[in-house]
């Protein structure tokens, strides 16, 4: 394309509200993306190894430890939302095992990316309508976006929210390039970058409309082709849109009020790991995260008044928020679809925003002060992410726990992800399963009826791992202790209670037990 044909479609892309005029575009530095990537990448990799699995990390280690086919047979039953993740995953976890580290750093990579790309949009922005800002919008998204503790968090979680937040990205950062090219092969990127993020994370798809309202100021042949690019990508993702819905009991334990939802979309969402609320520094990092989200609504509000680029600025808000209009108002209907992590994919688009409404602000100096204040803000957050029992659920604590018996009694199959998390290094008796996870085609296996725990006799050391109050419980309890087992130990210190006896080495055939006399009633003479 030549450099006047360029320029003509850069011209149609301003957004003609006087201000957000066109400047000659310059050559863009790479260093401030690099140095973006970088920082993303130290602080995913931080302590990333410390903290134990937790349920939805284990479910993802149970998906990607089994025959290829018995992962498409799970998928069509549970799980089929994370689908493409697992399947990124299978390989990876067959090369480079399943460990802390190797499951979590695909999604610090990706994090790496994401961040790479963001700058390489907001430098572009900035060099059209904040010129002389260009680098330090690129040196503010690359602070902003290894410290907001929204995004931060899933740059060290084996599930696939970073690779979305990527893949929502790079399809925006070849959505621009189109803006300015009219390649038809960047529209091609977009779609299938946004096919691919949608997934990652289904809700990455209610995007795609503030994207094809973007294209209404470039002239019908352009809004055509980007109308037809999204429809394509809606049509090649609904049947993941339906497969989800017919498994959305999934979700059926989510029980909030579209009050509870508003505050945790106005506080939770970008300024609360959805991880770190019952780790190390969850008082502090609760306490500060109003005032996070409060210095965030003064740094827009500033941006809008100030910025000469209202307009995207305006856009990109859309892009950050539409998303949680559509949650917002299945809320309102009734259904119930909202958790924070689901909406991980927005936070890019906030810390552009932030970065421009930081640079629209006249004095520079005033910008790194701002920046600085929101950084040490978020820092408690990043290292509330660090902790052992950052994700609270101790998967590690409990195996540790169970791991002390000879045979172990899972009264739910859940709980044998403790297992799948951190395996035994012996063979430990599991009396309740019926069939593995990957014969069974689930992510944990099936267990026997649970009325046949009370009717087990087991010899030696046994642990019970049951939830906290678990009705079932007191029933295999009495079963043991009539068996002649001893109580020697019961931890609740992570989301199981895991409770150790010790057992006979042998148990009486109850059939050679002797049955105790039945002492008669005394007959009452004249009766």
């Amino acid at each position: 394309m030549s450099t006047s044909s360029t320029a003509a479609a850069a011209s149609r892309e301003s957004s003609g509200n006087g201000t957000d005029r066109e400047v000659p575009e310059t050559r863009i530095p790479w260093w401030p993306s690099l140095v973006a990537a970088a920082l993303a990448g130290i602080v995913a990799f931080w302590g990333m190894t410390v903290p134990q699995f937790w349920f939805d990390e284990t479910a993802t280690i149970s998906a990607v430890e089994r025959p290829l086919n018995s992962l498409g047979r799970m998928l069509t039953d549970v799980d089929a939302v994370h689908g493409l993740y697992y399947f990124v995953m299978y390989p990876w976890a067959g090369v480079f095992g399943t460990s802390e580290l190797a499951m979590r750093a695909p999604s610090a990579i990706a994090l790496m990316i994401t961040a790479l790309a963001l700058s390489r949009i907001g430098m572009s922005y900035a060099s059209r309508y904040l010129p002389g800002r260009t680098v330090f919008v690129g040196l503010l998204i690359a602070v902003l976006g290894a410290v907001l503790p929204g995004l931060t968090w899933a740059g060290q979680e084996a599930r696939g929210y970073a690779m979305a937040a990527m893949s929502v990205t790079v399809a925006w950062l070849c959505f621009e390039r189109y803006a300015r090219t009219r390649n038809g092969l960047l529209l091609v990127a977009f779609g299938l970058s946004m096919a691919a993020a949608t997934g990652f994370s289904l809700y990455c798809i209610f995007m795609l409309p503030v994207f094809f309202i973007r294209t209404f100021r470039w002239g019908w042949t352009a809004i055509t082709h980007v109308l037809v690019t999204c429809a394509l990508v809606c049509m090649s993702c609904l049947p993941l849109a339906y497969i989800g819905m017919t498994q959305s009991d999934q979700v059926s334990w989510i029980d909030l009020s579209v009050g509870d939802v508003v505050r945790s979309m106005a506080e939770t969402v970008f300024f609360i790991s959805p991880r770190n609320l019952n780790g190390d520094y969850a008082g502090l990092v609760m306490s500060l995260a109003p005032w996070l989200a409060a210095l965030t609504a003064v740094i827009l509000v500033a941006g809008f008044v100030l910025s000469r680029a209202r307009g995207i600025m305006a856009w990109t808000f859309c892009l950050v928020y539409f998303p949680f209009a559509v949650v917002l108002a299945a809320q309102v209907m009734g259904r119930q679809f909202f958790q924070e992590r689901y909406l991980t994919f927005t936070a890019p688009a906030l810390i552009l925003l932030i970065a421009l409404a930081v640079a629209s602000i006249p004095w520079r100096i005033v910008g790194i002060v701002v920046t600085a204040v929101f950084a040490a803000l978020s820092f408690p957050s990043l290292l509330a992410q660090n902790g052992e029992y950052a994700k609270d659920d101790r998967y590690g604590t409990a195996s540790e726990e169970a791991q002390q018996a000879d045979t172990v009694i899972f009264l739910n199959p859940q709980h044998r992800g403790i297992f799948i998390a951190y395996p035994p290094d012996r063979e430990i008796a599991d009396p309740m399963l019926e069939m593995d996870a990957a014969g069974s085609a689930t992510l944990w296996g099936n267990n026997i009826p649970l009325e046949m725990a009370g009717e087990l006799r087991e010899t030696g050391s046994v642990a019970v791992v049951s939830y906290h109050g678990d009705l079932a419980f007191p029933m295999v309890e009495e079963n043991l202790l009539d068996n002649q087992c001893t109580l020697t130990d019961d931890n609740s210190d992570s989301r199981f209670r895991v409770t150790n006896f010790e057992c006979p080495d042998t148990l009486p055939d109850p059939a050679e037990t002797p049955e105790a006399p039945v002492e008669e009633e005394p007959v009452t003479p004249g009766v």
